[in-house]
């Protein structure tokens, strides 16, 4: 539980970028009819108020159309449906004739007057053309007498200018005057590196603005708690006033948030970037400036060989402690509320199970105050064999053994109980325990994998606690005691590490029982480059925290041989129905 810190702060920015562009997009009025001022030209000596305008908030863009065709025809092949990329490839030669297919097209959106006011960037050198080719569609587009283009889409109204080997657009004459001289060098990197991306500058949003949207989500916030009844409202208010205070901190201390997606048909995966930067100088700047990657005890985790792990060391700034130690007090009280009215307790097995709670939060908060957070995780699958082990660094390994203890002892007399087995052993230093479950008859596939009886093996040194799921694992968990006498520093650049490779789970779960679709996704993978690998890495930036999510080529053919499979199978169905 105490790895789950830097995650959720990356959440509640991503949070953040969707409430505020939600906003925007709310904010947006209809496309105006076309007015006599708007027609009427602006002459030399013509004096007119300009209007108070800021950077983009919002900077959206889509790549080349060549890029796009390329990448879409990438992923359609490895998904096995290559026609939706030959459709996307037709689409665009007939609907992109005099536009250069080797440029991105972007959205920028300025806020004008304190309103939203969007100006849209294609690439054309001749859009004059382009409006000829589309009259059908739009109407002809009528000229100003400074140059630019109007064209009136039913009661709407679009004004067009050529800048240079671009076309700006926008719904309000004068805002094309903000438009960049040179659109390529605002949009052509984000362009070139994504498919799609989104990058939002919250400080280019007035305060007034900001204050607004925060007024207006309290102003929610406090009829949805006025609702609440019964004795855990007040918890209930306490925990939701908490995460409205931390929301609104992200919303007035952040400073930029971006959002890209890239279809990497020359590497053969997909790639989607996501990061998030505090205003420098604020609370939440100190506490991301705190968060740096730390040596690890666990690093043994990150192996070539496995199916899949986990791992994240990091320090922990003491705002951060503060904030968690705030939110667990709130929500043991809503949790022991919980047991207290859960038909399926009687009064002392809810008392029971709140002091468990209780007493495992106060560890996980110790651990905390510790000011890092050191864990990882690690899955080995092959043919007919599965091994899973974790481990983490707590503040007292002692009072974790006496929490498990204190488990025993109130589980002690029910007849469907686990049995446990204290101080089986010592090794290196790790008293190891053992909690041994029977699998009922009717769970048939969990006893597949575990057998008659779940064997669960926990280990206890002074500042770590070990796991291993069956008997099969405990040379695994004793490799990882082994590997903790020396942290590693190997991935000080990192935060967090997670890697799921899909096909030794896939030929695991084929071993327990043969399934047409996994052998379908085994086919298709044996012919990538990969084992299906998804992989996810934090790392800190100044001021904040950037994460990238990758899909390799051989997860994506194994989803498609997945998708080929049920559509074999749906077109079987219809078949056999006809007769």
């Amino acid at each position: 539980m105490s790895c789950i810190f830097a995650p959720s702060r990356f959440s509640r920015s991503a949070a953040v970028a969707v409430v505020a562009l939600s906003t925007f997009a709310t904010a947006q009025l209809p496309l105006r009819s076309v007015s006599a001022q708007d027609k009427q030209p602006i002459s030399a000596g013509e004096t007119v108020a300009a209007p108070a305008v800021t950077d983009p908030v919002v900077v959206v863009t889509v790549g080349s159309v060549n890029q796009m065709t390329q990448d879409l025809n990438y992923l359609t092949g490895a998904l096995g449906q290559p026609q939706v990329g030959g459709m996307f490839a037709m689409m665009a030669g007939t609907f992109t004739q005099g536009i250069d297919t080797s440029q991105p097209v972007g959205v920028l959106v300025p806020l004008v007057d304190g309103a939203p006011e969007p100006i849209a960037l294609i690439p054309t050198a001749d859009v004059k053309t382009v409006l000829k080719r589309l009259e059908d569609k739009t109407g002809p587009a009528d000229e100003l007498d400074d140059g630019t283009l109007v064209v009136a889409v039913g009661a709407n109204t679009i004004f067009i200018r050529q800048v240079g080997n671009w076309a700006v657009l926008a719904r309000n004459r004068r805002v094309l005057d903000q438009a960049p001289a040179d659109p390529s060098s605002v949009i052509a990197q984000m362009g070139a590196d994504y498919d799609l991306a989104v990058r939002l500058d919250m400080q280019q949003i007035p305060n007034s603005v900001r204050e607004a949207l925060v007024a207006q989500i309290r102003q929610g916030f406090d009829q949805a708690m006025s609702q609440q009844q019964g004795e855990d409202a007040e918890s209930t208010r306490q925990y939701a006033q908490q995460s409205m205070d931390q929301l609104e901190q992200m919303i007035s201390q952040t400073d930029d948030v971006m959002f890209g997606i890239d279809i990497d048909s020359a590497g053969k995966r997909i790639v989607l970037d996501g990061s998030f930067t505090a205003l420098p100088g604020t609370k939440l700047a100190a506490m991301y400036a705190d968060q740096k990657p730390i040596p690890s005890a666990f690093s043994m985790v990150v192996r070539d060989d496995a199916a899949g792990y986990f791992h994240f060391a990091s320090s922990i700034s003491p705002q951060a402690v503060e904030d968690a130690s705030a939110g667990v007090d709130s929500m043991l009280k809503m949790v022991g509320q919980a047991f207290q009215k859960s038909d399926k307790l009687d009064e002392t097995e809810a008392k029971n199970a709140t002091e468990v709670v209780n007493r495992i939060a106060e560890l996980v908060l110790a651990t905390y105050q510790d000011g890092k957070v050191d864990a990882g995780a690690v899955l080995l699958t092959d043919a007919g064999s599965m091994k899973f082990v974790m481990g983490g660094y707590v503040a007292d390994g002692a009072e974790a053994a006496a929490i498990l203890q204190d488990i025993a002892s109130k589980a002690e007399g029910h007849s469907d109980a686990p049995r446990f087995e204290f101080d089986r052993e010592t090794y290196n230093g790790v008293k190891m325990h053992l909690i041994a479950a029977d699998v009922p008859e009717k769970d048939d596939e969990v006893r597949k994998i575990f057998g008659d009886t779940v064997r669960v093996h926990i280990g206890t040194a002074d500042k770590a606690v070990y796991v291993a799921l069956g008997d099969q694992s405990v040379p695994l968990m004793k490799e990882l005691i082994d590997s903790a006498a020396t942290p590693s520093a190997s991935a000080a650049t990192e935060l967090a590490r997670f890697e799921i490779n899909l096909m030794p789970i896939l030929q695991y779960t084929q071993s327990v029982e043969a399934n047409d679709g996994i052998s379908s996704m085994i086919d298709a993978l044996s012919r990538a480059d990969d084992p299906g690998t998804l992989r996810a890495v934090s790392e800190p930036i100044d001021n904040g925290q950037s994460t990238r999510v990758v899909l390799r080529d051989g997860l994506l053919r194994a989803i498609g041989g997945a998708i080929r499979q049920a559509q074999a199978q749906q077109m079987q169905q219809q078949n056999s129905g006809q007769f």
